[in-house]
């Protein structure tokens, strides 16, 4: 029960975010995202490496997203200034909620780096394509260069989060 609460939870509030932001309300997948999330550390409230994994990443992503707007990659809809390059919220949220992913419903790809990194080459790039055709973001750049670009982002980044994570798990025992 626990996984399937966890990719329901998390895949509607993606789907807030990208959607909220189609609709000109921005906030409603943060807000979507914060309550799976607030329920979801209710219920492992005594995991603070995985509070810790999903804090860390949030920032992560916001970075990485941050670099391919700042670069010239993407351009996000649904920002809260103009002319600014800093990832708006509701990637910061979708960043949190996957991390809160890696111990659940995505915890099958435990120590399984290249699986991981398999999955990140092709759902990043996936999840981006979603957003352009949804109107959450645009490509700046080539759409193929920017595809190819958030592969290799996410192929280093999913595996990236399983092996902070077994090091978080570790330092916490």
């Amino acid at each position: 029960m626990n996984k399937i609460f966890n990719i329901i939870g998390f895949q509607a509030s993606w789907w807030g975010c990208v959607l909220g932001v189609k609709a000109g309300m921005t906030y409603l997948g943060p807000f979507l995202m914060f309550a799976f999330l607030a329920v979801h550390i209710i219920r492992i409230l005594d995991n603070y490496s995985e509070l810790k994994l999903i804090i860390l990443f949030g920032f992560i992503g916001t970075v990485i997203d941050t670099s391919m707007a700042y670069f010239g990659i993407l351009i996000y809809n649904g920002t809260y200034f103009p002319d600014t390059y800093i990832a708006p919220l509701w990637i910061t949220s979708m960043w949190c909620g996957f991390s809160a992913t890696i111990n659940h419903s995505l915890s099958w790809l435990h120590n399984r780096y290249i699986a991981s990194a398999a999955l990140g080459v092709i759902s990043g790039p996936l999840s981006y394509l979603a957003g352009v055709k949804f109107g959450a973001i645009e490509f700046d750049a080539a759409p193929i260069i920017a595809l190819i670009i958030i592969s290799i982002y996410y192929g280093i980044t999913v595996p990236l989060m399983y092996w902070v994570n077994e090091k978080l798990v570790i330092s916490s025992n």
